[in-house]
């Protein structure tokens, strides 16, 4: 499934029409053709700019981008939603409030997980159902839909969350930085010099990502690769020891 522009308009398959096409109009349409074509949805089980009943925004009431269910059928009985996904447009960055704004639609719609998006960011959260969000707790992607009624796959979905505490954090560099260190028998100096390098490609890579929602693993692994063909061996080494670490630890 791809894009269709013309002039200036785009074509909104969920609304069988062309609308104006407009900074959030074309993420929105974007992130309907990786749902499509990366996450394996059906348009039948998918709505755009749903009504979101009890809440308003400004004057008028409130809409949820894109909202998901586990299948057409459920989409007619109106059941629970599984997914909700709120669009910016690719300029704005997303604030907190909107974080907030779209777990309160997820939660309305009775969906697992929300996903805000402006395609340069992507990010994924857990909804605890029945509980006030004091914080967010996100994770790190959202099921493809052969993974939608397997209850166990979805439980592990939501336990993959990305924070991590200052501690853990801490953690995972000092072993980082004692493994890059003995590897070249770097000085403790030295090796700093070298996980500041695998932090600004990590960072880099997921800046410059434009394709589907990608671990912090899988970042790290597609660097390795990159970098090998530059013959980077020493940062390639510290990379791979590096992701040792992160899946013991994760």
């Amino acid at each position: 499934m791809e894009l269709q522009i013309k002039n200036n308009k785009i074509f909104a398959p969920l609304k069988n029409k062309e609308l104006v096409l407009t900074p959030e109009e074309r993420v929105r349409q974007e992130y309907i053709c990786r749902l499509v074509n990366h996450y394996g949805y059906d348009l039948s089980q998918m709505e755009q700019e749903l009504q979101v009943n009890n809440s308003h925004r400004g004057q008028g009431k409130a809409r949820a981008d894109i909202v998901v269910w586990k299948s057409a059928t459920a989409r007619s009985n109106e059941d629970a939603a599984a997914i909700v996904v709120e669009c910016k447009a690719e300029h704005i960055t997303i604030r907190e409030e909107d974080y907030f704004q779209g777990y309160n639609y997820a939660a309305w719609a009775g969906a697992d997980f929300f996903v805000t998006t402006n395609l340069k960011e992507t990010r994924v959260f857990k909804v605890n159902k029945g509980k006030l969000p004091k914080r967010l707790e996100e994770i790190v992607d959202i099921p493809k839909v052969e993974e939608l009624n397997n209850a166990k796959k979805i439980k592990e979905l939501l336990s993959q969350t990305k924070a991590f505490t200052r501690d853990e954090f801490s953690k995972l560099l000092f072993k980082c930085h004692n493994i890059i260190r003995n590897n070249d028998k770097l000085s403790p100096e030295a090796a700093f010099d070298e996980i500041s390098k695998v932090l600004f490609m990590k960072i880099r890579y997921e800046r410059n990502n434009t394709g589907t929602q990608i671990s912090q693993r899988k970042s790290l692994q597609s660097y390795v690769r990159l970098m090998t063909k530059q013959n980077q061996s020493r940062v390639c080494l510290s990379i791979s020891s590096c992701l040792s670490v992160q899946r013991r630890i994760m």
